[in-house]
């Protein structure tokens, strides 16, 4: 392929996105970051960034940004409504603007729920039919359905998240301060099966994925390869934290009312609502990197253990924990 150079990573105020940004210019590229007029810029600090305020739907203002570009990550997208506008739309007027501006290549991060659950406590490996079951997967499913149509026009590389964690984290940090209780509660009484990967590894997938040789159109599934259940999760951050809490199993209904009053009555932004906790009524939630790892040229680096005492530090040190 094409030399790349020269990248934007859309979305790059948020967690993930502040990430690749730094993965990126440790791998020597010119970063250019795409936020929106009301995005926070606490992790865009540096010199070397480039920094770019724009809408995901204004055309004229992202033909404007792109025309130099080598390539796009996109990474932009909602855990929590307009999931159609955002995560599907959004992605469409990005990638019909990089095709205008010849951009050589266009990695867009998706989701697992865009290939659903699988059937089994068992990885699944990227052959097995999508089946996505909520909102936010069926939306990014739709999105990466609009890419396959334009694969002759945009070589477009798609990688699919589990669980990501780490420092900067508002998500996990939920679950980070239930389990410092002395008595915390989990979801349900049946094993929920999980893949994870810290977000170092996760922003560098992404940046490998800009100079790979493999073909337009290639899915990847990105995790730490290991099969997790959240009682697994819970012991780790648990150990990390030198504690250990009565672990006090809910009701599913009840999880899902808890979601719908953090969601729907008191109007918090997190992924702790009805849709997202919705997708745990399948308990099978495991993806096998090794696809990513034998045609990437990746592989993850952080083990569980290790990214969650890192976490940790991190929150503790923000005073976030």
């Amino acid at each position: 392929m094409a030399e790349v150079k020269k990248i934007l990573v859309t979305g790059a105020s948020g967690f993930l996105g502040s990430h690749i940004c730094e993965a990126a210019h440790e791998r020597g590229y010119e970063v250019h970051a795409l936020i929106r007029t009301t995005s926070p810029r606490r992790w865009l600090g540096y010199d070397w960034l480039n920094i770019h305020v724009a809408e995901l739907d204004d055309r004229m203002a992202l033909s404007s940004i792109l025309k130099d570009m080598d390539a796009v990550i996109h990474n932009a997208g909602t855990l929590w409504g307009a999931y159609h506008r955002v995560n599907t739309e959004g992605t469409r007027v990005v990638a019909e603007e990089c095709i205008r501006a010849g951009v050589k290549r266009f990695i867009y991060i998706s989701s697992m729920a865009a290939g659903g659950p699988g059937k089994g406590p068992y990885a699944k490996d990227g052959g097995e039919e999508d089946n996505p079951i909520s909102p936010y997967g069926h939306s990014k499913r739709e999105a990466e359905e609009i890419l396959d149509g334009m694969l002759d026009q945009l070589h477009a590389v798609i990688l699919r998240y589990p669980m990501i964690y780490g420092p900067r984290d508002t998500q996990a940090l939920r679950l980070f301060k239930n389990l410092k209780s002395p008595i915390s509660v989990k979801v349900g009484f049946k094993p929920i099966y999980i893949s994870a990967i810290y977000v170092k590894d996760a922003a560098r997938a992404a940046v490998r994925a800009l100079s790979a040789d493999v073909a337009s159109g290639s899915v990847y599934d990105i995790s730490d390869g290991v099969n997790y259940t959240f009682d697994d999760l819970y012991d780790v951050v648990g150990d990390a934290l030198g504690r250990r809490s009565l672990r006090i199993p809910l009701p599913f209904f009840l999880v899902v009312f808890g979601a719908w009053l953090v969601h729907d009555v008191f109007r918090e932004k997190t992924a702790f609502n009805p849709d997202q906790i919705g997708m745990f009524r399948s308990p099978y939630w495991l993806v096998s990197p090794e696809r990513a790892i034998r045609e990437l040229g990746w592989e993850p680096q952080v083990s569980i253990y290790e990214g969650v005492r890192q976490t940790i530090h991190w929150y503790k040190e923000k005073g976030w924990l």
